[in-house]
C-alpha cells in the first residue's frame, strides 16, 4: 500500500467524470501510483492536518501510521472520516516535465459535512467565506496590494 498528499486534485471532466493530479518523478510513490490500476482520493477536513502532514513525508512506513477503510466500489485504500471519498481507475497518465498527470476516470464519490483541510503558504488552514457585502459586489474589481 502507498499514499501521498497532492498539492492540487482538480476536476478535469464532468462527462465523462475525470480527475487530476500530478505526482512527481521523485516521489516515494511513484512507480507504484503510475502502474496502479485505481486509487483512492480522501479530502481531508481541517481536523485532519496531521494525516495530510504524515503523507507529505517519504517512506513506506507511513502508511504503518494510520488506519484505513476500504471504498465501496473499487476496494481501494481510503482514509476513515475523510470529507470526501473519490474512487478512481487510472484513465491515462501523461509525462510533463519532472511530474506525471495522473487522470483518474471516478467510480464512485461520496462527501460528508464538514471544513475542507486546505494549504497554502506553508500551512495548513480552512476555507473561510468573505462575507455577505464581498460576495454582493462580484462586479467590482478587487482592491490592488501594494
Amino acid at each position: 500500500m502507498f499514499g501521498l498528499t497532492a498539492s492540487s486534485f482538480v476536476t478535469l471532466s464532468f462527462d465523462p467524470p475525470l480527475v487530476m493530479f500530478a505526482i512527481q518523478h521523485s516521489a516515494g510513490s511513484y512507480a507504484a501510483m503510475v502502474s496502479s490500476r485505481a486509487f483512492g482520493v480522501s479530502l481531508l477536513r481541517d481536523t485532519q492536518a496531521a494525516v495530510g502532514q504524515l503523507f507529505a513525508t517519504s517512506g513506506p512506513e507511513k502508511t504503518g501510521k494510520t488506519s484505513f477503510e476500504q471504498g465501496r466500489a473499487l476496494r481501494v485504500p481510503l482514509i476513515p472520516d475523510a470529507l470526501a471519498h473519490v474512487e478512481c481507475l487510472t484513465n491515462q497518465i501523461f509525462i510533463s516535465g519532472d511530474h506525471a498527470i495522473v487522470v483518474g476516470l471516478v467510480e464512485e464519490a461520496r462527501t460528508f459535512e464538514g471544513k475542507p483541510l486546505l494549504y497554502f503558504g506553508q500551512q495548513y488552514g480552512t476555507f473561510c467565506p468573505l462575507g455577505h457585502d464581498l460576495n454582493h459586489r462580484r462586479g467590482e474589481r478587487p482592491p490592488t496590494q501594494r
